[in-house]
């Protein structure tokens, strides 16, 4: 048995009757990991039902099936509550699928979020208004995961009102939903950190849209779409971006950028910043529009778009 934290992760008590697929254990009294439910039986609603179970984990090598298994079943659940017109309820389960697949960004747990962006673009395709209401709920202690479903949200938002076609909304939604990928590969304490970053430390965040987009190719995604939000949400027009300093910026990018800009300074709170009113955060925006670095039409669409 290898180190137990890496190794065997454990559950949360309101997952436990999902995994059917998934082979869960237990912990014995000689520290020992024993099979509790083989794979393809789940566990008893009598059971599940009077809490007769103890404490269980999955092994890291089932981790990637278990988060597909989590992937399809929320994803029914968010069917549901989109057509019941629960947004909250909405934002909870988009938080909880990009949480759960952050954990283990792979092919098979990254291809599950395409069919999440698949339902969020049908459901709001006709009332595409409440997409700015999603992303507008809090939710306590701010995330990637949160930030990325923020900026899926109003990108796509922005997407229907520039009235794109359906299928490529879905594109640079997945794109928008997938531009921080490359922050898992970033140090914990670095990431998280309730300071102001060191030059160093923030060279290190700013590797993230790199890490993302090599991440992506490495499981096999060749959308260019998909893979130039990522790469270049932090680029600008001007050529005062990161990580290439490119001057020709894809249209996803300069979608992308501008929103991911506002998100991240009208929701994030942090020791030395407090998260900025809208209208503040567009005049913010627009001043770096003027000094060449936005797009001009993009911005004034997604100013719209808020309305």
């Amino acid at each position: 048995m290898s180190n137990e934290k890496t190794e065997w992760i454990k559950i949360r008590k309101s997952q436990i009757n999902i995994y059917r697929t998934t082979p869960l254990y237990y912990l014995n009294e000689h520290k020992k990991y024993i099979l509790y439910k083989p794979a393809g039986k789940s566990l008893t609603d009598v059971r599940l039902l009077e809490n007769r179970y103890p404490d269980l984990f999955i092994n890291h090598k089932d981790k990637a099936l278990g988060i597909q298994e989590l992937q399809k079943t929320y994803n029914k659940r968010l069917k549901k509550d989109i057509q019941a017109g629960t947004t909250e309820e909405v934002k909870q389960i988009l938080v909880n699928i990009v949480e759960e697949t952050l954990t283990e960004p792979r092919s098979g747990t990254l291809s599950g979020l395409k069919d999440t962006v698949d339902l969020v673009v049908s459901g709001y395709s006709e009332k595409s208004n409440i997409l700015h209401t999603l992303a507008s709920l809090s939710i306590s202690d701010y995330t990637t995961a949160i930030h990325s479903v923020n900026v899926m949200a109003l990108t796509m938002g922005y997407c229907f009102h520039a009235k794109m076609k359906e299928d490529v909304v879905k594109q640079i939604g997945l794109s928008a939903l997938l531009h921080d990928l490359g922050k898992t590969q970033i140090p914990h304490d670095v990431l998280n950190a309730n300071r102001r970053l060191t030059k160093e430390e923030f060279d290190i965040i700013k590797a993230h849209p790199i890490a993302g987009y090599n991440l992506l190719k490495s499981e096999g995604y060749r959308n260019e779409i998909i893979l130039r939000g990522a790469i270049e949400h932090h680029e600008k027009l001007d050529g005062s971006g990161y990580p290439h300093g490119i001057k020709n910026v894809s249209l996803t990018g300069r979608i992308i950028g501008i929103i991911d800009c506002y998100e991240a300074i009208t929701n994030d709170d942090r020791p030395y910043r407090s998260a900025l009113d809208p209208l503040i955060a567009l005049s913010i925006i627009k001043k770096d529009v003027q000094k060449g670095k936005f797009d001009l039409n993009i911005f004034e669409k997604f100013a719209y778009s808020l309305l």
